[in-house]
Parts: structure tokens; C-alpha cells; sequence
């Protein structure tokens, strides 16, 4: 099947498809909490947002794209929903991220091996520190790794490991939106591979401390972690973005940056 054909029917109204999915959504009648949740017994977990910003509307398909509004991030509920078929995996629809109230926040998470998310433009992916060195450095293998700032899986109350995956669309709140069909095969074909060799893993966040006095908080759950600073070698370092510095090089760098 062309994808144009099989992108139509997750290219349908947001209420159809939750009428469709209805023995699998928790909390149907209820906007703010509905989430589609289909458990296969699976230690693996995917995730896709059913909510857009436009309309979603399929327009064309061309021989390298496909041009339709919605894409983000119904083209991720396609690609979650197809290979958690494929794999046995649950999958988790969830609505409202994109005004920032994912009905991920709401749902009860299995103690799961590590989370994937398809609801990212490009070619790269994202795990807003949502990690660990080892998950890290695996996704390094199949991936190019990019900087994120928010989707459902920084909702999730887990400590499992999450990425968001890259899935070739562009433009994605634009009226000419589309999604490049071969980065698309690209992603999915690194994803089966990354799958394939760890599948079994268990991946469990770090630990990050809780800064109340910035206003924000990595993970939320208050713990420290012992990290060495990526600058210096020197224990005891604090979280600045996604690197870990002492006291000492965030002076040194202060100075250096005029800050």
C-alpha cells in the first residue's frame, strides 16, 4: 500500500478515530484525559499525539513526499501503531499536546524497559534528558542525536528511558506540511535495527537533582546524582543543559563568555 492510501485513515477527524479505537481509550467521554492504550503484555512502550494544530487533510503525494496537514503528529500514530503490530509492543495515543496538557500525564505506566516516541520532525532524535549514559550511547549507534524541548514522554510518570524519534516530516504546523518518504524508510529501518539489538535491555533514567530555586526540575523526583563534570573530570557536578559542569568551569566559563 502507497503511504498516501495508508496515511488517509490516520488523516480522519480526531473524534472518529476515538470512536474507532473506543474498547481501547481510557476515559472517552472525558477531553482532557482521553488516551487510546492498547495492551499487548509488552515491557516496551510507543507513543504517538492524536491532536494537531491544523485540521489534518491529505493533499498529495508526490514521488519523493507527501504533502498533508496534521502530519504532526498523526504520521507518528501511524508508524507507532504499525510497529507496535509489528513487534508486539503497547502503544499509547495520546490528545492535547500541542497545547501542552498531554494526556500522557494522566496515564499509569508499566514498569517498562525503555519508551519510544514518534512525533519528531527530521532526521534525528531527542530524549530531553529523559536517559541514561548507556541508552545514550546506543542511541548514538543507530541515531544522529539532536536537542528537543518538549512531548508526551516528558509527561510520563516513569523512570524508564525515553526517546522521541525523528520521522521525516517538515514544516509540521504549516499548510504545507509534508513528510519526506525516504527519511522516513531511513528512520523506521534504524528503528527496526535499534529494536532487534535492544529489545531486552532495561534502560533506567538517571537521576537528576531537583532545582526549585530556577523554577524547573530535571525528572522531578528530588534525588541527587553523582556525576563527574564533563569539562574537568571533577565529581560533584551540576546539571547545565544537557552537560554536567562544577562550580569551577561554570565560572572559568562565565569569564570566558562575558556573561
Amino acid at each position: 500500500m502507497e503511504l498516501k492510501a495508508e496515511l488517509s485513515y490516520w488523516l480522519r477527524p480526531v473524534n472518529k478515530l476515538f470512536k474507532d479505537f473506543r474498547k481501547q481509550t481510557i476515559n472517552y467521554k472525558n477531553h482532557k484525559k482521553r488516551r487510546i492504550f492498547i495492551d499487548r503484555g509488552s515491557d516496551i512502550l510507543f507513543i504517538a499525539h492524536l491532536d494537531t494544530v491544523l485540521p489534518p487533510r491529505l493533499i498529495k503525494q508526490t514521488k519523493d513526499r507527501v504533502y498533508a496537514t496534521g502530519l504532526d503528529d498523526r504520521l507518528g500514530c501511524m508508524v507507532a501503531y504499525n510497529l507496535s503490530l509489528e513487534f508486539g509492543v503497547d502503544l499509547l495515543l495520546t490528545d492535547n499536546e500541542e497545547i501542552g496538557k498531554t494526556t500522557a500525564f494522566y496515564h499509569d505506566c508499566k514498569d517498562y524497559k525503555w519508551i519510544a516516541e514518534f512525533d519528531r520532525a527530521g532526521s534525528d532524535v531527542v530524549t530531553y534528558d529523559l536517559d541514561n549514559e548507556q541508552f545514550h550511547n546506543d542511541l548514538d549507534d543507530c541515531f544522529a542525536i539532536g536537542i528537543g524541548s518538549y512531548s508526551d514522554i516528558c509527561s510520563l510518570d516513569t523512570l524508564a528511558c525515553c526517546v522521541n524519534i525523528g520521522i521525516g516530516y517538515r514544516k509540521a504546523h504549516n499548510k504545507d506540511s509534508y513528510v519526506d518518504i525516504s527519511i522516513l524508510k531511513k528512520q523506521t529501518e534504524k528503528f527496526r535495527e535499534f529494536y532487534a539489538e535492544h529489545k531486552d535491555t532495561k534502560y533506567t533514567q538517571r537521576i537528576w537533582t531537583q532545582y526549585n530555586d530556577y523554577g524547573y526540575s530535571y525528572n522531578g523526583n528530588g534525588y541527587d546524582y553523582d556525576c563527574d563534570c564533563d569539562r574537568c573530570g571533577d565529581n560533584n557536578a551540576e546539571p547545565i543543559f544537557e552537560y554536567f559542569l562544577c562550580e569551577s568551569c561554570i565560572e572559568i566559563l562565565v569569564l570566558e563568555l562575558h556573561i
